[in-house]
């Protein structure tokens, strides 16, 4: 059987030559073809499966000692073929459980002794203390063995209640902002996923790599004292029992609105003019098909919304909100700006309309998004307010919608993320982000022995390497694909992808397969170089020949990753002229000579600019002297 097995991956493997040519293809994919789960065209197979769970989660959270106390009715749902003997929970909290494992340093008074499981109770058989269960704890994972194995295409019903004491001071994900605000996150037993390709994600959270989660329904209640707000992942459904008659009626009016309306003001903060009732509150949201929920929480933030329209076939609009303390450097503009984002996203950088009905941006610490939540700090500069507004809304596409598996491929995500809003940056008149600056900040490193290939998983990558392989190499890997394809060929490519793969859970090769059949050419060696390579891009120019008017110039490209060809001609007196070539031409050569007919003497050739990386500039200028026939050497 084994030797059976073997042969069926190596005919899938020559199968591949044509698909993959020139790519290294892993073994567990490969499998996962086999198994008729994911195929070589960037489409789901006959066979793919995707587990979910219904959460109805009731939580009492007291802002005065951040303590949350919390029950969940959860309902997992095993579509995969397996039998599952077991269960994973995520206790994400657990990272700052005293000795646990963590790629930062965490103060002090944010240590406890991690998430406290009061009862879990599986097909109402309690679990906790009991010698029939096996239960686990292995940093931010809970291993929990089944009594009954959960065969496929049935379902397990939990009840879990847990406690737990959120941080008191702001760290970047979530915490404590102020006296008495806060960004809840990470704060339930999350069921982790199991997948066609690897079974259980049991990868520790280590406060670097994030989001790996199925879609699941949300129904969720939050207990607060009466005069605090609530912000949520989710509908409201409710507002109308919490909220007083004119601040419903500005919330309201915010939604079609195309202008900010204040709905809760400071002055409505000092005279708790915004509730209907001074009574404790019961929130209650609802949301499905999402992978995520947070929450947040203030006596004191103001509130601003406003409506963003996303599609003019039906007209859909979505919510925007901003929630901050008044004295917020620029945060009184953040819901204009995601309104200009959310639209440019939906008729611009992504083509498709934004996909929740709310986006409210919390000005905590950092920048992080959940689904229809961001956690943003205060910037100082308006240029960086707009793009940490962009990159953290962004992510409604990817990795919401789009379910990438951000702890093995978290730069698809964030390449996606980082590159495709720059043309929205700049409508945004923002100079934070443009390609420039993500090309000189990826050319300050690469080749170093921290330029890791993007196939490398991320959770092998940690601080500084992380950070650069997953926005700077990716950005630009994303960035010369484009220049290969042309934009039209690969934002089409990318629409695509997020239509084949909205709700589920795409790897790399999905898309390399989509972008392979957007074009005739064959891409497999610029993919092989870019996302699978150690290396960097440099070109030089070699040497340049005058005779009479024709101008020869030989380049040669001394790194091994392609990128365009662009070459400045400057003039003494006519004016400048350029050529440029698509990384193409080096497919099957290390040279290219150009030949040019000139319109005057030419006082110098530049090579390449700010927007195509080099990892050496120096030989990409060449000043012509004052002579006719004569061949003149750069290097």
């Amino acid at each position: 059987m084994l030797i059976k097995y073997t042969y069926r991956l190596i005919i899938f493997l020559l199968i591949s030559a044509d698909c993959f040519s020139q790519t290294f293809i892993s073994w567990d994919f490969l499998k996962a073809v086999d198994n008729d789960t994911r195929t070589m065209n960037g489409v789901p197979g006959a066979n793919y499966f995707q587990n979910h769970a219904e959460y109805i989660i009731r939580v009492s959270f007291n802002p005065k000692n951040g303590l949350l106390n919390a029950s969940a009715a959860i309902k997992y749902v095993n579509n995969s073929p397996d039998t599952l003997r077991s269960l994973v929970f995520r206790l994400y909290q657990n990272i700052n459980k005293k000795g646990g494992i963590r790629d930062t340093e965490l103060d002090p008074s944010v240590l406890h002794d991690g998430v406290r499981i009061r009862s879990m109770r599986i097909a109402g058989k309690e679990l906790v203390n009991s010698k029939s269960y096996y239960m686990r704890t292995e940093g931010t994972n809970l291993m929990v063995n089944l009594s009954q194995p959960l065969v496929p295409g049935s379902s397990e019903d939990i009840d879990v209640e847990w406690s737990f004491t959120m941080p008191q001071i702001p760290l970047h994900r979530y915490g404590k902002y102020n006296e008495n605000s806060y960004f809840v996150a990470y704060w339930y037993p999350q069921i982790a996923v199991y997948d066609d390709l690897n079974g259980w994600d049991r990868y520790n959270y280590t406060d670097t790599h994030e989001f790996y989660n199925d879609f699941n329904f949300y129904d969720v209640r939050i207990r607060v004292p009466g005069q605090y707000l609530v912000w949520a992942t989710g509908d409201w459904q409710n507002p109308d029992e919490i909220l007083s008659v004119r601040t419903l009626e500005r919330l309201n009016n915010a939604f079609e609105s195309d202008s900010k309306v204040e709905v809760v003001t400071r002055e409505d903060i000092r005279q708790k003019a915004w509730m209907r009732h001074r009574k404790e509150k019961v929130y209650h949201f609802t949301a499905g098909n999402i992978p995520d929920f947070a929450f947040a929480v203030s006596n004191n933030y103001v509130w601003d919304a406003v409506g963003a329209l996303v599609d003019t076939t039906t007209g859909k609009r979505v919510l925007v909100q901003a929630v901050y303390p008044v004295q917020s450097k620029y945060f009184d503009k953040v819901a204009e700006i995601g309104k200009e984002v959310i639209e440019q996203f939906s008729f611009g950088s992504y083509g498709i309309p934004y996909p929740y009905p709310v986006a409210t941006v919390f000005n905590g610490e950092g920048g992080m998004e959940f689904p229809m939540m961001a956690n943003n700090g205060t910037r100082l500069m308006w240029s960086g307010t707009v793009f940490l507004t962009m990159h953290e809304l962004a992510h409604a596409y990817f990795p919401f919608l789009t379910g990438i598996n951000e702890r093995r491929y978290s730069w698809l995500d964030e390449g996606l993320t980082t590159y495709l809003p720059v043309e929205t940056e700049k409508a945004l008149k923002s100079s934070f982000y443009p390609i420039e600056t993500i090309v000189q900040n990826y050319e300050s490193c690469a080749g170093t022995a921290d330029d890791i290939p993007l196939y490398v998983p991320s959770y092998q990558t940690r601080e500084f390497a992380y950070q650069y392989y997953t926005y700077m190499r990716s950005s630009i890997a994303l960035y010369m694909m484009e220049k290969y394809l042309g934009r039209d060929v690969f934002r089409s490519a990318i629409r695509e992808f997020i239509d084949i793969w909205k709700y589920k859970h795409p790897s790399p090769y999905d898309l390399f397969a989509i972008l392979k059949n957007s074009t005739e050419d064959d891409i497999d060696w610029f993919i092989d170089a870019w996302f699978f390579k150690p290396g960097w891009p440099d070109l030089g120019i070699a040497d340049v020949t005058k005779t009479g008017n024709t101008l020869r110039i030989r380049i040669v490209k001394k790194g091994n990753m392609p990128v365009p060809v662009r070459i400045l001609i400057r003039y003494r007196e006519a004016e400048d002229e350029f050529l440029e070539f698509g990384p193409e031409v080096w497919k099957e050569t290390s040279q290219v000579i150009v030949t040019h007919q000139i319109i005057d003497e030419v006082e110098h050739i530049r090579i390449n600019g700010p927007d195509i990386p080099d990892r050496d500039r120096a030989d990409n200028f060449f000043r012509f002297p004052k002579s006719n026939n004569e061949t003149h050497e750069n290097f």
